[in-house]
């Protein structure tokens, strides 16, 4: 299960069950709430690490 951090309450309904999920961080949820949460915005979009830089190759060897 996924760790969000919460940022506005929110509930959530499945298969006739309503959960209602706190303002918090690191709340182990289940995927479908993850997605829900981002959709709507119940949850900071994640941000992209950016990846090292490559070192150039040098040149006349």
């Amino acid at each position: 299960m996924p760790k969000i951090t919460i940022t506005e309450p929110f509930n959530f309904a499945s298969g006739g069950v309503v959960t209602h999920y706190k303002k918090g961080p690191g709340q182990d949820v289940p995927q479908a709430v993850a997605e829900h949460a981002l959709k709507h915005g119940y949850t900071p979009k994640p941000t992209a690490k950016a990846e090292a830089p490559v070192a150039p190759a040098e040149a006349g060897k």
